[in-house]
């Protein structure tokens, strides 16, 4: 019975400690060219590590994997789960793509002074899940973990993880403040703002009124799949924001609770 008490009341103290954490993803459409192997956006990363470099506050930074790892993972098949055995050369080449586009970010991070741990996805989710005591550890000291999306393995199994499930993952532990997407689109749009010119935006929005038509596909799904997650975050944060990242001082808006254009979900 002591051990039970000792759990909780560790439990409620993280709550208490990590109340004002922030999420933040970094879409894979902002920091790569999706449509080209393994290329980058350099200046994208850039101005969001300035963003970042200047943010004074730890949170948790989790980005896409964009053209270096959708592009392979459709390629190989490997946006389907399976057996490892069989896959383990078009596996490790995903891991070992996704893994160099974080060495980029970090790099970039690093240089403008962000205090942030890259935490390699794949090394941190085992067949239990996540191991959450690595993150609230990094916190704790005032580091940012940085994961993305990745290939995980478990019990033999791989499958894709998206940046948007370890989303999930960290709000149900850590209970954000706020959840902040950085797109390369304003917010959410009733379909893709891209292909249709009357695509109706959504500046402020209940999640259960979102009707999104979305025909997009990649490894990990399309917008319509980012809604359905968003929908389960909401009861775990007090709000989840979707911005441009293309446009730096939005996103700079948006972490310090400042109004800027994008789409706030409620």
């Amino acid at each position: 019975m002591q051990g039970y008490y000792q759990f909780i009341s560790k439990d409620l103290f993280n709550r208490e400690l990590f109340k004002d954490v922030k999420i933040l993803k970094i879409g894979g459409s902002v920091i790569t060219n999706k449509d080209k192997y393994r290329s980058v956006n350099r200046e994208a990363i850039v101005n969001i590590a300035k963003v970042l470099g200047d943010f004074p506050e730890p949170l948790i930074l989790v980005h896409g994997a964009g053209s270096f790892g959708h592009n392979k993972s459709l390629e190989f098949g490997l946006d389907m789960p399976g057996k490892v055995r069989g896959k383990e050369i078009e596996i490790s080449t995903v891991i070992n793509d996704v893994l160099s586009l974080n060495s980029i970010i970090s790099d970039a991070l690093a240089a403008e002074g962000f205090r942030g741990v890259s935490l390699p996805t794949h090394a941190i989710y085992g067949n239990n899940g996540p191991d959450l005591d690595i993150i609230e550890e990094m916190l704790r000291n005032t580091f940012s973990p940085i994961m993305y999306g990745d290939i995980i393995i478990q019990n033999g199994n791989y499958r894709i993880i998206s940046g948007d499930e370890i989303i999930l993952d960290m709000a149900r532990k850590f209970r954000p403040e706020e959840i902040i997407f950085a797109t390369d689109v304003d917010g959410l749009y009733s379909s893709d703002p891209k292909e249709y010119s009357n695509a109706k935006f959504y500046r402020d929005v209940k999640a259960s009124e979102l009707n999104i038509k979305d025909k997009g596909k990649d490894a990990t799904g399309s917008m319509t799949g980012k809604v359905e997650k968003i929908k389960l975050m909401l009861p775990f944060t007090r709000k989840v924001m979707i911005v441009n990242g293309m446009f730096p001082e939005r996103l700079r808006k948006a972490l310090n609770d400042e109004d800027t254009i994008g789409t706030v979900v409620h």
